[in-house]
Parts: C-alpha cells; sequence; structure tokens
C-alpha cells in the first residue's frame, strides 16, 4: 500500500476513534464561564471597578443594546468609571440557560438576570432581562468578546422572583 494511502487509513481510523470518543470534557471551561458571568462580572459592576471590567473583557468587546446600538469596551468601561456607586440590587442573579461551544475556543453563554427594583413609579418590581454572550478563550482564560441584552422589563413584585441556584 503506498504511504498515502496508509496516511489516509490512519487519519481515518484516529477521525472515527475520536468521534467515537464523544465531544471534549468542557467540565473546567463550563466552571470557569458560570464563575466569570454569574460571579465576576456582576462583582465588577456592583463595585464601579472600571479597571477590572478593562481587563476582564476583550479588547475588541462590543455590547449590542436592547434599542440596537452597539458600544465599545472602552465606551462602557468609561460609562461604569463615570457611573456613582448607587444602592444596587443585592439580590441579583444570572442564570445560565446553556452553554455552547461552537468551537474550541468560542463559548456562547446565554439566560437571565434577575433582581428586585423599583418601576418609574418608585415600587418594588421583579427586574429580569435576557442576555446572551460571546466568550473568546485567550492566554488568559475565557474573556467576554460580545453581548446582547434584550427583553428587559419590570414585573409588579407580586409576581416572585424565578428559583435560583446560586453558585
Amino acid at each position: 500500500m503506498p504511504l498515502f494511502m496508509k496516511c489516509l487509513v490512519i487519519e481515518f481510523f484516529l477521525g472515527v476513534s475520536s468521534l467515537a470518543s464523544g465531544a471534549p470534557d468542557r467540565a473546567a471551561d463550563r466552571a470557569e464561564l458560570t464563575h466569570k458571568k454569574q460571579v465576576i462580572w456582576p462583582a465588577l459592576y456592583a463595585e464601579r471597578d472600571a479597571r477590572g471590567l478593562e481587563a476582564f473583557l476583550l479588547e475588541e468587546f462590543r455590547i449590542l443594546e436592547p434599542e440596537g446600538s452597539v458600544r465599545t469596551g472602552d465606551a462602557e468601561v468609561a460609562w461604569l468609571a463615570s457611573t456613582p456607586p448607587s444602592d444596587g440590587p443585592d439580590d441579583f442573579f444570572f442564570s445560565i440557560q446553556e452553554i455552547v461551544f461552537p468551537a474550541a475556543d468560542v463559548a456562547m453563554v446565554y439566560g437571565h438576570g434577575d433582581s428586585t427594583r423599583t418601576d418609574e413609579q418608585g415600587r418594588p418590581c421583579h427586574h429580569r432581562y435576557w442576555s446572551s454572550n460571546l466568550f473568546v478563550r485567550t492566554k488568559a482564560g475565557w474573556k467576554p468578546a460580545f453581548s446582547h441584552v434584550s427583553g428587559a422589563r419590570c414585573s409588579p413584585q407580586k409576581e416572585a422572583m424565578a428559583t435560583k441556584s446560586r453558585p
């Protein structure tokens, strides 16, 4: 058998064995992404840590706002730096619906954020928004490259917050 054919046969069997073993174990990736999305990212906003946010985001980061405008990571960091500390919600939690890996070093994380806030009339309400995030693996670990927020609404407080499990 010519060398070329031997290489093809070996490549075929290696490919079949990797398919048989299934997808790579993503447990460590899922744990890191979950921690970053549910703990690190919200803490940076709650603490108004603009320098931390700048280090956290991929340099090319973009956010697509609910009304369709797009902001750069630099603009997001500048906004956070200029925003005075507030009495933000103590009960904010992001529930991850799914983490998808479309490529080896790319992850999509989507779900919804929930908290207790006040509406335009000053009444307590259950605030919820939906978000999808694209993370890219770098030498420094997973970093957000893109975020999209939609469906933000504040429902009357009598609607109980969704069941959630904290990390």
